[in-house]
C-alpha cells in the first residue's frame, strides 16, 4: 500500500472505469454518426429519385416537342414543290391575262363595228332626209 491511497487494485478499477466511460462515449459517437450517415443516405436517395423523375418529365416534354416538329415538318412542302407550284400559277396567270386581252380586243372590235354601223345608218338616213327634203 502507498501513502496516497492508491493501490494496484484501485488503479486498475480507476483505469477500467475510464476505459469503460470512453468506450461508452465512442459507442455513442459511432451510433450518432451511423444514424447521421443513414439519414444522409436516405435524403440523398430521395433527392436522387426526385431529380430522376424531373429529368424523365423533362425528356418526355422534349420528346413530345421533337415529335411535334417532325409531324409539322412532314406537312411542309419542299422547295421543289413550292417552285413547281409557283411556276404553274405563273403559267395560269399568263393564260388568263392572254385570254382577258383577247376578250377585250374582241369587245373593242365589236364596239367599233357597232359604231360604224350606226354611223352608216345615220349617214344613209341623212342622205334620204336631204333627198326627200329637196324633192318636196
Amino acid at each position: 500500500m502507498t501513502d496516497d491511497g492508491w493501490t494496484v487494485e484501485t488503479l486498475r478499477a480507476h483505469v477500467t472505469a475510464i476505459f469503460e466511460e470512453r468506450d461508452k462515449r465512442y459507442d455513442q459517437r459511432f451510433n450518432d454518426l451511423d444514424m447521421a450517415t443513414k439519414a444522409a443516405l436516405a435524403a440523398s436517395d430521395k433527392a436522387g429519385s426526385k431529380a430522376e423523375r424531373a429529368t424523365e418529365a423533362r425528356f418526355r416534354g422534349v420528346n413530345e416537342f421533337r415529335q411535334t416538329l417532325s409531324d409539322q415538318a412532314l406537312q411542309f412542302m419542299t422547295r421543289t414543290e413550292a417552285v413547281a407550284a409557283i411556276e404553274r400559277n405563273s403559267e395560269r396567270i399568263q393564260e388568263l391575262t392572254d385570254r382577258l386581252n383577247r376578250s377585250e380586243g374582241k369587245g373593242a372590235g365589236l364596239n367599233a363595228g357597232w359604231a360604224y354601223l350606226i354611223a352608216g345608218v345615220t349617214a344613209i338616213a341623212a342622205v334620204i332626209g336631204i333627198i326627200l327634203g329637196v324633192t318636196r
